[in-house]
């Protein structure tokens, strides 16, 4: 079957070519003369990412003074913030990488984005769960809630996995004691739970739960150990309401992965990394912290996963260098400039009309009897 093809008769082909190339040019202008556009809460993340460089810096000096240096084997970065492979109050196994992931200064920018997102102010109250497994995204968070000036509630998980604050004398509540001495953070937990399998530390020896126990003692925290998981996540959400007072709590934090707080292997799955403005699909079946909250509109800001949000937001995995602070997506963008591609696209208009709607096309370009017609169509086969 043979198709037939329009042309107009009174447009030279020169025309067409100017109008494409036109096109073209314009394309390539577009492309290469784009902007760089400076992202949402700039100055908000640049403070919170400094102010995680500076604890970053105390918890290392304080991990030499009582530990001594980390291996640089280990920690290439030579953060202090790594622990060991294992040890008595080691509760699971987490992947090296993951823990490396999250040194970085930016992770504190990277929390203020969602919170901000999630639609939280400076200033409000927002109920917080550590894990003594990622102690570099605990700073982050509390260095993300002194830029916003926030008011946190915290409930810390204080076993750890492998690579994390697992180490007597190093533990998430010492860490967090020693940035309260050194006046880097204000901010204490409310209370502490022994962490890991199903937050009682099931599995773990004996002496290792009684030095659980000493620390969170020794720290003057209160212990939640009620031996069942929904008493757990009623005496935390109780604490999180009695200390709020009046006050409405405008977003949840959890770090890691803890059981009570996300929820069994599946309820972990059903959660986004990252911001969760609203429940994801059938998460609310597994009850948990999270779930909870989620269940009352509250945001949830569920730091698990680590390098899936490390790729989201362009932050540097494992061992890869990383970036000076306000370096990055985070901070700065490319984007088209819109005005130059609004004049392109006008210009192109512009010629579109001369020559297909007036004569001026074959006046110009037209040779001989090219084009030269009185104006109507010719069919082709």
């Amino acid at each position: 079957m043979k198709k037939i093809v329009w042309r107009s008769g009174n447009v030279p082909r020169r025309a067409h070519i100017v109008i494409a190339l036109t096109a073209v040019i314009g394309l390539l202008m577009v492309e290469n003369f784009q902007v760089t556009v400076t992202q949402p809460y700039y100055r908000l993340k640049i403070e919170a990412a400094q102010n995680m460089k500076q604890a970053m810096n105390t918890v290392r000096d304080y991990r030499i003074s009582t530990i001594g240096p980390s291996d640089r084997l280990i920690d290439p970065f030579d953060s202090g913030l790594i622990g060991q492979l294992n040890t008595p109050i080691t509760s699971t196994t987490v992947d090296l990488d993951s823990k490396l992931t999250s040194i970085n200064p930016d992770w504190a920018a990277v929390i203020v984005d969602m919170l901000k997102k999630g639609g939280v102010k400076n200033r409000s109250t927002v109920a917080v769960s550590f894990t003594g497994s990622f102690p570099a995204i605990n700073i982050a968070v509390l260095s993300a809630v002194k830029a916003m000036k926030l008011k946190p509630i915290i409930i810390t998980s204080l076993s750890s996995s492998t690579w994390g604050a697992n180490m007597k004398g190093f533990t998430w509540l010492d860490i967090e004691a020693e940035l309260n001495k050194k006046r880097v953070f204000p901010y204490k937990s409310a209370a502490a739970s022994l962490g890991g399998v199903k937050d009682m530390a099931l599995g773990m020896d004996p002496a290792g739960k009684a030095l659980l126990r000493d620390i969170i003692t020794r720290h003057g925290v209160r212990l939640i150990e009620t031996g069942h998981i929904p008493s757990n996540i009623d005496t935390r959400m109780d604490i999180y309401d009695q200390m709020a007072g009046a006050e409405s709590i405008r977003a949840y934090i959890n770090v890691g992965g803890g059981t009570v707080s996300v929820g069994s292997f599946i309820g972990k799955r059903r959660f986004r990394p990252g911001l969760n403005r609203r429940p994801p699909r059938k998460a609310l079946r597994i009850d948990s912290v999270m779930a909870r909250f989620s269940h009352e509109g509250i945001p949830v800001v569920n730091m698990n996963y680590m390098k899936k949000i490390a790729q989201r937001y362009g932050l540097s995995i494992g061992r890869e260098k990383r970036k000076n602070i306000g370096k990055g997506d985070l901070y700065y963008r490319l984007e088209y400039n819109w005005k130059l591609a609004a004049g392109v696209l006008s210009v192109i208009i512009v010629l579109l009309y001369i020559f297909m709607k007036t004569n001026a096309g074959t006046r110009l370009f037209s040779r001989g009897g090219e084009g030269a017609g009185s104006g109507s169509g010719k069919p082709m086969l």
